[in-house]
C-alpha cells in the first residue's frame, strides 16, 4: 500500500519552496554555466514545480512549453515498447535477434537476446564509434539515413555476449528495428499508439519517423573544442533525426518526461511483471551509476537510489528519475552539450533540487 506524502505548506513565512528550488536553477545559469534549463517535478504524478532557468537564445527565455531532445532517456521508452510487445505475445525478451532479423552483419552475432541488447550484455560496439559515422552525417544533413543502414556501422564486438555489462548505443538501434519488424508499424506509430496518445503525453514526438510539433529549444554545441557554444538548430534535419534513432531520438517537454517516468515506475505504461523485470538491476563498480536494468539506470541521488535515465545528445543534456520512497519524478533538460562545466552541472542541479523537494516531502 502506497503511504500518504506529506506536501510542504507554502503558506509559512519566508521563501517559498518554490522560490527555494527557483534559486537552485539560477545559481547554476549564466556565463560558463548552464545556458538553458527546464524542469518538471511531481508527487504521485501531480506536477507542483514547473521552473525554468537562462534562455534558447539571445532574446528568448527558456519557456516551459519547449521541446528538448531527450537524448538517452528514449531508452526507457524503447525498453518499454519491447515489454509492452511481450505482454502482446508478439515476442519474448528471451528470443534472439534472428527470430526477427536477418542483419547480415559480420559484426553481429544474431544468436544475442533482446533481453542482452535490453541491459547493455550484448558486447556490440557502439555504432556512434565508427569514424565515418558523422562524416557521412554532416556530408548530407538533409537526407536521412534508413535505420536498417546503420547496422553497417557497428564495428566488431567488444566481449562475447553475456559476458559483461557495458553501455552500447548500438543494443537499442537494434531493439528499434525489431520494434518496426514484429509491429509492421513505424517506432513513433507504435509508442504513439502504447503510450502517449492513452497517457496523454501530447508533447512527446519520435522525430526519427514524424514531424515535431511545438517550439524546440535551441540546442547548443562547442563544435570546435574552443569554449564558444555555437547555435547548431539547423542542423537538426533529417540526417541527425535518423542516425539518434531509437538509442537518442524523442524530444519532450520536461513536464510530459516528468509524467513519463512517473506512468513508467508507479502507473499503467506497463506490468507489475513487466516493471519487475526493468527494474532488476546489474549491479555496477559506481558509487553513483550503481545499477543498470531494461533500459533503465539506477543512480545514487540526493542520498537515494533513484530509477530513469541520463541522456547527452548533439545539442541537449537530460535528467529523467523517480524515487520510489517519495514517488517524486523529476525531468531536468538542457539546451547544450560538449560544454566542459555541463554534465557535472547537470548532476548537481538535479542532486540538489531532489535535496530540497525530499526535505520537503514526508
Amino acid at each position: 500500500m502506497n503511504r500518504p506524502i506529506n506536501m510542504p505548506d507554502e503558506t509559512a513565512q519566508g521563501p517559498t519552496v518554490e522560490e527555494e528550488l527557483q534559486s537552485i536553477i539560477s545559481a547554476k545559469v549564466g556565463p560558463d554555466k548552464l545556458l538553458g534549463v527546464s524542469v518538471s517535478i511531481r508527487v504521485d504524478g501531480v506536477e507542483h514545480w514547473q521552473l525554468t532557468g537562462g534562455t534558447s537564445k539571445a532574446n528568448e527565455p527558456i519557456q516551459p512549453e519547449m521541446r528538448f531532445g531527450i537524448a538517452s532517456i528514449t531508452k526507457t521508452v524503447v525498453a518499454a515498447t519491447i515489454l509492452r510487445l511481450e505482454e502482446d505475445g508478439l515476442l519474448s525478451i528471451t528470443d534472439s535477434i534472428h527470430n526477427h532479423l536477418s542483419l547480415n552483419s559480420p559484426n553481429v552475432d544474431e544468436n544475442i537476446t533482446l533481453f542482452q541488447l535490453l541491459n547493455h550484455q550484448s558486447g556490440l560496439k557502439g555504432y556512434f564509434q565508427h569514424p565515418d559515422i558523422w562524416p557521412s552525417v554532416e556530408g548530407d544533413l538533409q537526407t536521412g539515413f534508413p535505420a536498417s543502414q546503420l547496422v553497417q556501422y557497428i564495428g566488431e564486438p567488444v566481449f562475447a555476449a553475456g559476458e559483461r555489462y557495458e553501455y552500447s548505443n548500438s543494443n537499442f538501434l537494434i531493439l528499434g528495428l525489431i520494434i518496426e519488424a514484429v509491429t509492421g508499424q513505424s517506432v513513433a506509430e507504435v509508442m504513439r499508439e502504447k503510450f502517449w496518445d492513452p497517457l496523454g503525453l501530447n508533447a512527446m514526438y519520435f522525430g526519427a519517423s514524424e514531424p515535431i510539433e511545438g517550439i524546440l529549444a535551441t540546442p547548443w554545441r562547442d563544435n570546435n573544442g574552443d569554449g564558444v557554444l555555437q547555435d547548431i538548430l539547423a542542423d537538426f534535419g533529417p540526417a541527425y533525426h535518423s542516425v539518434f534513432f531509437t538509442a537518442a531520438d524523442v524530444f519532450a517537454t520536461a513536464s510530459d518526461l516528468s509524467m513519463w517516468a512517473f506512468e513508467l515506475f508507479n502507473g499503467d505504461a506497463i506490468t507489475a511483471a513487466s516493471r519487475f523485470k526493468m527494474l532488476t538491476f546489474l549491479q555496477l563498480d559506481d558509487p553513483i551509476a550503481n545499477g543498470y536494468g531494461l533500459g533503465v539506470r539506477r543512480v545514487l541521488l540526493a542520498g537515494r537510489n533513484t530509477f530513469g535515465h541520463t541522456g547527452g545528445m548533439r545539442g541537449y543534456g537530460s535528467y529523467m528519475f523517480y524515487d520510489p520512497r517519495t514517488r517524486v519524478s523529476i525531468a531536468m533538460l538542457n539546451n547544450q552539450s560538449r560544454s566542459e562545466n555541463g554534465p557535472l552541472l547537470r548532476y548537481q542541479l538535479v542532486e540538489e533540487l531532489l535535496n530540497k523537494v525530499f526535505d520537503e516531502v514526508n
